[in-house]
C-alpha cells in the first residue's frame, strides 16, 4: 500500500509541476488512488467517487454545500468523505489558514451525520516562492523545512476530544522528492521531532492505518 501510495504522490507532484497549482488536474492521482483502494476493500453494496471515477460528489453540508474530494456511497446515499490536502509550496505562511478551514469543513460535514475523514501530506522541505501573476509560479525566494512546530496543532486535534470539528479519522504523512521527482517518505528522526509525534505519525496517522479506519467509519456509518 505504502508503495502504491507513493506512486500516486510523485504522478500527483508531476502535474503540479506540469499544470500548475490551480488545475485539479494536480490531484487526479491521488484522489483516484483513494477511491480505488477504499471502494475494493468495502465491497458489494458500497461504491466511492472521485475525479476520475464518477466525477466529485456536492453534499448539502449543515452550513454551505461542499464539493468531496472522495465519496463514499452506501446505495445511492453519501455516508463518508474523505479531504485530501497536499501542500507543495509556501506552507508556514498559510498554515493556520489550512488548519482552521479544516476545522470549518469538519463541523459543516460532521454535522449532518456524514462521516469525515482527513488525509494531510506536507513536504519536509517546502519551497517559498514569490507570488506572481495567475498560475505562474514565482521565483523561490527559500526552503522551509518542518518543524515540531508546524505539527503540533494537529497532534493536539489527534489527541483531543471527539468533538464536531474534529475528523473522525485523520491522517498524515510527511514525505520529500528525489532529483527526478519520485516520492519517498522522510525519515521523521532527521526533523528533530518529539518521540510522542514521531510515534504517532509513524503508527496513528499512517496512510495503512488510516485507510483501515475509514473502512471501519464506513461500517459504522452504513
Amino acid at each position: 500500500m505504502k508503495n502504491s501510495f507513493l506512486k500516486a504522490i510523485s504522478q500527483t507532484f508531476k502535474a503540479y509541476n506540469t499544470f500548475g497549482a490551480r488545475s485539479n488536474k494536480k490531484l487526479l492521482s491521488i484522489h483516484l488512488w483513494f477511491a480505488q483502494v477504499i471502494e475494493k476493500k468495502l465491497g458489494k453494496g458500497y461504491s466511492v467517487r472521485s475525479l476520475g471515477k464518477g466525477g466529485e460528489a456536492v453534499l448539502d453540508g449543515k452550513y454551505y454545500p461542499k464539493t468531496l474530494d472522495i465519496s463514499i456511497l452506501k446505495g445511492e446515499k453519501i455516508i463518508a468523505t474523505i479531504s485530501f490536502k497536499f501542500v507543495t509550496s509556501n506552507y508556514k505562511q498559510n498554515s493556520n489558514n489550512y488548519f482552521e478551514n479544516l476545522l470549518g469543513e469538519t463541523a459543516n460535514i460532521r454535522r449532518v451525520n456524514v462521516g469525515f475523514a482527513h488525509f494531510l501530506v506536507l513536504r519536509a522541505h517546502t519551497p517559498y516562492y514569490d507570488k506572481n501573476k495567475g498560475n505562474l509560479r514565482g521565483k523561490e525566494k527559500k526552503t522551509e523545512i518542518i518543524s515540531e512546530n508546524d505539527l503540533s496543532k494537529y497532534i493536539k486535534l489527534f489527541n483531543d476530544l471527539d468533538f464536531p470539528h474534529k475528523p473522525e479519522v485523520l491522517g498524515m504523512a510527511i514525505i520529500d522528492f528525489d532529483n527526478k521527482g519520485v516520492a519517498y517518505f522522510e525519515k521523521l528522526e532527521n526533523r528533530g521531532l518529539t518521540k510522542e509525534t514521531i510515534e504517532i505519525l509513524k503508527n496513528q496517522l499512517s496512510i495503512s492505518n488510516f485507510i483501515d479506519k475509514v473502512i471501519a467509519l464506513c461500517q459504522l456509518k452504513s
